[in-house]
């Protein structure tokens, strides 16, 4: 039923002629309805062949739970309802009797616009579908105040074309923030939150104290940085700013140079709504540590500070155990130290007094102190100390899913060690060091390879020293690689821990006509935000399920007969939350099968789970409790163990579903 409503309202003014618009009224797209209406009534007619004896389901796919109202042979069944339509939902009694599948909505509220969906299916078989678009607008206003806005318009209109036209409106200027941190940290936030909208707006972050470059951009839901490093973007904002209202800017590895003023600018068209300045202070680090392994080609022990240092400034690096320098800009050296330190010959233009240690040794572990002397007056200018560890060792982690055949246990050695080198050998240490693989500069001694591992024939001369793992099992764990001179001294050991990594499983069971089913996965959290989580299907053509990277939930594109596309959903706030499950909406027969899910930090395997998916069709109810009379009827007469024993599955059946 549609309702018409036409005021025409007569001032003491040139004459207005005021027209509300339909109450309710219905387009090719869908309906609309004003909010504070008592109802509004979303039309679905099917045939009476289609809708006797089915299930009638409304849904709204929008929502994260899409079930809006089901109707069912003996009745409603509101088990799986989105809370928000809680008692606000209702059809006509004999729906599916009549073939008027038409849901009313009382109460429509402007979040209850979106795209409604009637699907009628029977027995797991969609037997219908359409979809009705509603938009809930904001209510009329009443007669008295269009009466007042007119006379409010002759008194505003001037006032407003001069701010529009004449004067040119200004943006909120949020108070200016002032961050202060030390070099060496993984991120900085530079922090800007407001309570404006923030719909289709664009966020610019410049550096004003640099010629207003520009280093990041927020436009049409995507983020795109332009400020890298080693191809690997250094700026990120959050996605979901329309929700939290915050423009904050994730600025990773600060450096130095880094510090200056950044301006947030937000842009709705061509006008600008709001401005932050942000300064960043990036200070030196005043103690580091370095770690290197013996024999390695060089360290650098790093110093960074302000450019253009003063022309006559010393720059002196030494230890804290001896009495001669290590190194001196410009100057003689330690004979300790001949021949292997260097630095910038540019170092007080550029600020970089970082310092290169060639072919570190055991004995140069220990703290090295750099300080920036002023050569007229003898004042210490700048100052960094740094501690230094050279081992005879090297520890890595080597990781790999259970199941693969083989994997490598990398070593690459630096040339001086190669020089010296007389003997490799990789033990099993777990196993009371037993030899694994052994091979000898002296072509004399045979090599030796034990249950199929190998390394490189040519490794003396290449420095692969790497080992392959074939037949990979859970017990192998801790290797330990050793290089020895011609006098069986080691030169250099390194420990590799091999990590077999197991994968959870779990089966997850759903019934045709479920509105939606969770494979579930939850982590422990909070996540890194460089982590890449996919859901994929490897027992399918189109493997690609659904991806999270960068701070973004990407699903394929779609394609036709793509069954995922829109399907599919994940918890935005994964990185938080931990919970990495995956939400298929309306589970079909097509869907079974198995679905992986990989957690990825850089090319790395953090997590796996596989989850197998069991959509089964519903059984007919009239059909088992005919079978399931008549059974109990035959086993209380002549009670036979296989017939009791159907009788509990089918029990069991019926109270799963």
């Amino acid at each position: 039923m549609f309702l018409q409503q036409q005021l025409v309202v007569l001032v003491p003014v040139p004459v207005l002629v005021l027209v509300l618009v339909l109450l309710v009224s219905q387009h090719a797209s869908g309906l609309q309805v004003f909010e504070g209406a008592e109802f509004v009534q979303l039309p679905c007619r099917v045939k009476v062949s289609e809708s006797n004896g089915s299930t009638a389901v409304w849904d709204q796919d929008e929502l994260r739970i899409p079930t809006v109202h089901v109707r069912q042979p003996d009745g409603d069944y509101l088990k799986d309802q989105n809370r928000r339509y809680e008692g606000r939902t209702a059809m006509m009694e004999d729906a599916l009797l009549t073939g008027d599948l038409s849901l009313t909505l009382r109460r429509p509220s402007f979040t209850d616009s979106g795209t409604f969906t009637c699907t009628v299916r029977r027995l797991g078989v969609e037997l219908h579908q359409e979809a009705v678009e509603l938009q809930v607008k904001e209510a009329p206003a009443p007669v008295w105040l269009w009466v007042l806005v007119v006379l409010v318009v002759l008194v505003v209109v001037p006032v407003v074309l001069y701010h529009r036209v004449i004067k040119k409106p200004t943006a909120a200027v949020l108070p200016s923030e002032t961050v202060e941190i030390r070099e060496g940290l993984k991120s900085v936030l530079l922090p800007v939150k407001t309570q404006k909208r923030l719909h289709g707006v664009r966020v610019e972050w410049i550096r004003s104290d640099q010629r207003n470059i520009r280093i990041h951009v927020f436009e049409n839901g995507q983020n795109r940085s332009e400020l890298q490093e080693d191809n690997r973007v250094r700026t990120k904002m959050r996605p979901d700013l329309q929700e939290s209202r915050d423009l904050s800017l994730t600025l990773r590895t600060p450096r130095l140079d880094d510090s200056g003023v950044y301006d947030c600018i937000v842009y709705r068209g061509g006008e600008k709504l709001l401005q932050k300045a942000v300064t960043l202070r990036v200070k030196e680090s005043l103690m580091e540590e370095v770690e290197v392994a013996d024999r390695e080609e060089f360290v650098l022990l790093p110093f960074r500070t302000t450019a253009d240092l003063p022309a006559e400034s010393k720059v002196v690096w030494s230890r804290t155990d001896q009495h001669n320098s290590v190194h001196e800009y410009q100057n003689s050296q330690n004979q300790e130290y001949l021949n292997r330190t260097q630095m910038n010959p540019d170092a007080l233009r550029t600020g970089d007094l970082t310092l290169t240690l060639n072919c570190p040794r055991l004995e140069d572990s220990g703290v090295f102190i750099c300080t920036v002397y002023n050569n007229q007056d003898g004042r210490i200018l700048k100052r960094k100390v740094l501690i230094l560890h050279v081992k005879v060792h090297q520890v890595e982690k080597v990781s790999v899913q259970e199941g693969r055949r083989s994997v490598v246990l990398p070593f690459k050695a630096p040339s001086p060690l190669m020089n010296e080198a007389s003997a490799v050998e990789w033990k099993l240490s777990d196993r009371e060091n037993k030899l694994v693989c052994r091979r000898c500069r002296d072509q004399n001694s045979p090599a030796q390879d034990h249950e199929g591992h190998m390394m490189n024939e040519d490794l003396m001369r290449t420095g692969d020293f790497s080992l392959m793992i074939n037949n990979v099992s859970l017990t192998d764990s801790l290797f330990i690689c050793s290089v020895y001179n011609e006098d069986r001294k080691i030169l250099r050991q390194k420990v590799v821990v091999l990590i077999v990594r197991g994968f959870q499983s779990e089966v997850v069971k759903v019934t045709v006509g479920d509105p939606s089913v969770s494979l579930p996965f939850k982590i422990p959290a909070p996540l890194d935000e460089d982590v890449r989580v996919e859901w994929t299907r490897p027992d399918s053509k189109q493997t690609e399920v659904l991806t999270f990277k960068n701070g973004e939930i990407r699903s394929p594109k779609q394609v036709l007969g793509y069954r995922y596309h829109g399907n599919t959903e994940m918890d935005k706030d994964l990185l938080t939350s931990g919970d990495l499950s995956l939400v298929l909406k309306r589970p079909r027969p097509k869907d079974n099968g198995l679905y992986r899910c990989t957690v990825y930090s850089g090319e790395e395997v953090q997590h796996m789970k596989m989850v197998t998916l069991s959509v089964g069709e519903p059984l007919d109810g009239r059909f088992t409790d005919r079978l399931l009379s008549h059974k109990k009827r035959k086993t209380s007469r002549d009670p036979n163990p296989e017939n009791v024993r159907l009788v509990e599955v089918l029990n069991s059946s019926m109270n799963q579903n």
